[in-house]
């Protein structure tokens, strides 16, 4: 059997978010519209993921997984070295011996999955100022969407629709599956009418019936004020269409720019301030241009080398209204050159003992 908690790198005893944590991450990894996914790994990843994020299929896993190792549940099966397994669904097969709530060995157009459009995933980048303060974005993508001529019925206009040849109106067909426990029949969703037991009379010209054509989209994304990088923003029912089912999710990975001056720590802007010998020793005010506009700062009588300095609510914006806080690391800069008159001074200083 294939190990699920291994294909998502996860304990045996991961809680339900720590599963889609790591579905999602590996999902938009391995995603096949993704430059460098894999759809083979994408599959592999999605298969676990339906068993172990429903209740029922994970303990069903659990126990069987245990059963075959024999020994405390420590071993497992390798399905892979029975001849025609690797042409099966794993999903399918629990779907089919455990149930799970979709019809079981029984059928009925219960136990049909419903239809679902591929989701897509995007990266963008931003600067660093968009991702403390938000923004808008917009970007053009290209994806199946429905047909605008047969509004992704697939049907010409006009005509009227007839019982499926294939599933004779019923809207799902048997299908017998071959494993290492047998043959096992289940009911699934006809291809032909994509479940609706109907099919048009006449297909539209447009799409030939699919429902569905390639077409470009401008999508418009709004930037959460704080976010990260690595962060992804999911756009529902913004991926593509699919004839007689829900569209699928937009996928966007956020990649923030680096800053030349700021740096983020968690809710704080982390920023250094090179200050004069003089302003260290004395103390005083300077202006600092901060990104959203200007602030004078007020540096201490004889302030440390690496001493930080804290200006509350200019940091990042929280969800509640709040800000963090600015924190300004001071760094001395010493004269490289000494004139005879600051000379004079540090040696004034000197005796002083300072």
């Amino acid at each position: 059997m294939k190990d699920y908690y291994n294909i998502l790198g996860i304990e045996r005893g991961a809680s339900k978010d720590d599963i889609k944590k790591a579905y999602r991450k590996l999902a938009h990894q391995y995603h096949p519209d993704k430059k460098g996914g894999d759809e083979g790994k994408f599959k592999e990843i999605n298969e676990a993921y339906q068993v172990l994020s429903d209740d029922q299929k994970r303990a069903q896993y659990d126990q069987f997984g245990s059963a075959a190792g024999g020994g405390g549940g420590q071993g497992s099966w390798d399905f892979g070295n029975f001849r025609g397994f690797e042409d099966m669904d794993m999903g399918d097969i629990f779907e089919t011996f455990f149930g799970g709530g979709r019809g079981g060995f029984g059928g009925g157009a219960g136990g049909t999955r419903a239809r679902r459009g591929r989701d897509i995933s995007i990266d963008i980048e931003i600067p660093f100022a968009e991702s403390v303060f938000g923004g808008e974005r917009r970007v053009l993508i290209r994806k199946r969407a429905a047909c605008e001529t047969c509004g992704g019925s697939g049907a010409a206009k006009g005509v009227k629709e007839i019982a499926c040849s294939r599933c004779h109106g019923a809207g799902t067909i048997r299908d017998t599956k071959r494993s290492l426990f047998g043959s096992f029949t289940q009911v699934v969703e006809c291809s032909q009418c994509a479940g609706r037991g109907k099919v048009p009379e006449k297909k539209c010209d447009t799409c030939s019936g699919i429902g569905v054509v390639p077409a470009s989209e401008e999508i418009k994304i709004i930037i959460p004020t704080g976010i990260e990088d690595g962060e992804v923003i999911r756009l529902g029912q913004k991926g593509e269409a699919t004839r007689g089912g829900e569209t699928g999710d937009l996928y966007i990975k956020v990649r923030v720019l680096p800053h030349a001056t700021f740096k983020r720590l968690r809710n704080d802007l982390f920023m250094r301030f090179d200050a004069p010998l003089s302003l260290a020793l004395a103390g005083g005010s300077r202006d600092i241009e901060l990104l959203d506009g200007s602030i004078k700062v007020k540096v201490p009588q004889g302030v440390s080398d690496g001493e930080v300095l804290k200006v509350s609510g200019k940091g990042i914006p929280r969800d509640d209204g709040s800000r963090g806080d600015l924190l300004i690391e001071v760094k001395i800069k010493i004269p490289k050159k000494m004139t005879p008159a600051l000379k004079a001074l540090v040696e004034e200083l000197h005796k002083e003992g300072n």
